[in-house]
C-alpha cells in the first residue's frame, strides 16, 4: 500500500486519476497532479520557469508497457521570458535551446530548438518525443513524471548554445498509451529539415555511419526585451519599440539574403555524449562537397551531439542515413 493511502484528513479531496489511453493538452486538467518550476497554461500544459521544471499526472496504471509522447516547443514567448530572467547584452541574437528530456527520473532524450529569423518574425520550434516504458516503471502511485533540464555543454559549445536553456520552454502536450513495437527515438533531425544551427543532435539508436549535411539557414533573432520601467512601459514607446525590432529583424534577414553562409574553409567535426559533455570519437570516412560521411565508435545508446569544429552561424546541420537520398 503506498504511503499515506490510509488516512486522510477532512481538508483532502480524492485524487483524480487518468485513464489511459490519454492526452494532456492543458494544465488544468485535473490529472495534472504536481507541477515543479513550471506555471500551468491553458491551452498548453506549461511552462518551465526555471533552470528545469516538471510536470507530473496521476494516471491509472495498466500492468503493461507504456508508451510517452512529449511535445515541446521553443515560442517568441519562451524567448522573451528567457531574455528577462538572463539579461544578455541588448546586441545579442538569439542562440539555441539545448535541454535534456526525463521520464520517471531517467534521461529519455536530448532537445535541441533553434529559431530562424523570417522577414518579419521568426518561427516557432517543435520536437516530439516518444519513450517506452517498461510495466514495473509506473508504480501503484500511478505518479508520471516528465521533466525539462539543462544539458551539459562540451567546451566547444560554449558560446553556441543558450545558458539555462530550459527557461521559457513550454510541454504542449503529453501523450499516453500503449507502444507500437516502432521503438522510441525522437525523429532524427532530417525528418523536420535540419537543426537550424551549426550543430546537431544524432538520437540515440541511430546508425553508426551516417552523412552530415551543411545547408545554408536564415539567420538567428534578435532577442526580445520587456519595457523595464515606466517610460518604455507608455503605449508609444511600445508602438516605437515594436517598429524597430520589426526594421531589424528584416535588415538581419535581408543580409542573410545577400550574403548566405556557406561551408567555407578547411571544417572539421566534433562530437560529444549529449547526456554527459564526454567527448565522443567520430570517424570522418569522407569529406564531400557540402557535407561529410561520417562514423560514430557504436550504435549510440545516448543521443550524440555533432557539431562543426568553428562556429557557422549561418549554417544548418542535417543528418541523414547512408542510403537516404537528400
Amino acid at each position: 500500500m503506498a504511503v499515506g493511502a490510509w488516512f486522510r484528513t477532512e481538508h483532502d479531496h480524492p485524487q483524480h486519476v487518468i485513464d489511459l489511453p490519454a492526452t494532456v493538452t492543458s494544465g488544468i486538467d485535473p490529472g495534472v497532479a504536481i507541477v515543479d518550476q513550471v506555471v500551468r497554461g491553458k491551452g498548453i500544459v506549461g511552462r518551465v520557469t526555471g533552470d528545469f521544471g516538471a510536470v507530473a499526472l496521476r494516471v491509472q496504471g495498466t500492468g503493461r508497457p507504456t508508451r510517452v509522447r512529449v511535445t515541446v516547443q521553443l515560442d517568441e514567448l519562451a524567448t522573451r521570458w528567457w531574455a528577462d530572467r538572463v539579461k544578455p547584452r541588448q546586441s545579442a541574437a538569439e542562440l539555441p535551446r539545448l535541454a535534456i528530456l526525463r521520464v520517471q527520473g531517467e534521461n529519455r532524450g536530448a532537445a535541441l530548438l533553434a529559431r530562424r529569423q523570417g522577414w518579419r518574425g521568426a518561427g516557432n520550434v517543435k520536437r516530439a518525443f516518444d519513450v517506452d516504458l517498461r510495466a514495473d516503471e509506473v508504480d501503484e502511485d500511478g505518479l508520471l513524471v516528465v521533466e525539462l533540464a539543462e544539458a551539459p555543454h562540451p567546451s566547444w559549445l560554449a558560446d553556441r548554445v543558450s545558458p539555462r536553456s530550459a527557461i521559457g520552454l513550454r510541454f504542449d502536450s503529453i501523450v499516453v498509451g500503449e507502444p507500437d513495437g516502432s521503438g522510441s527515438a525522437a525523429a532524427p533531425p532530417a525528418a523536420v529539415g535540419g537543426s537550424g544551427c551549426d550543430f546537431v543532435v544524432v538520437p540515440a539508436g541511430a546508425e553508426r555511419d551516417v552523412r552530415l549535411d551543411m545547408v545554408t539557414a536564415a539567420p538567428a533573432p534578435p532577442l526580445p526585451r520587456s519595457p523595464s520601467n515606466r517610460w518604455t512601459r507608455r503605449k508609444e514607446a511600445r508602438a516605437g519599440f515594436k517598429a524597430l525590432r520589426i526594421a531589424r529583424r528584416a535588415a538581419v534577414r535581408g543580409l542573410a539574403e545577400v550574403r548566405p553562409g556557406r561551408p567555407e574553409g578547411d571544417l572539421g567535426v566534433l562530437a560529444a555524449d549529449a547526456y554527459t559533455a564526454e567527448p565522443v570519437a567520430v570517424e570522418v570516412l569522407r569529406r564531400r562537397e557540402g557535407g561529410f560521411d561520417l562514423r560514430l565508435p557504436e550504435t549510440p545508446t545516448a543521443p550524440v551531439l555533432l557539431g562543426l569544429d568553428s562556429p557557422r552561424r549561418g549554417l544548418s546541420l542535417r543528418v541523414r542515413t547512408m542510403g537516404e537520398h537528400r
